[in-house]
């Protein structure tokens, strides 16, 4: 979502998130929405289209919760 950039007006449907996360179940990806979610770094409207809250929220969160380095390249 941060690299697309998926934010601020731009919404996608969960299907088409899961779809650029080839390769991963989806049940897991839609317990890892719900965790961004729950905290506040994605939004959810009513018709289950997702969203983040802002692409340097997006940016931020990977810095923090990438140990390794292995996403950052991303941005």
């Amino acid at each position: 979502m941060v690299r697309e950039p998926v934010a601020n007006t731009r919404h996608v449907q969960r299907q088409t998130l899961k779809g650029w996360c080839g390769g991963f179940d989806g049940d897991e990806l839609d317990e890892a929405i719900d965790d961004l979610v729950a905290i506040g770094l994605v939004r959810e409207k009513g018709r289950g289209t997702i969203t983040l809250r802002s692409v340097q929220a997006g940016k931020q969160f990977l810095e923090a919760h990438d140990e390794e380095g292995d996403y950052v390249w991303f941005y």
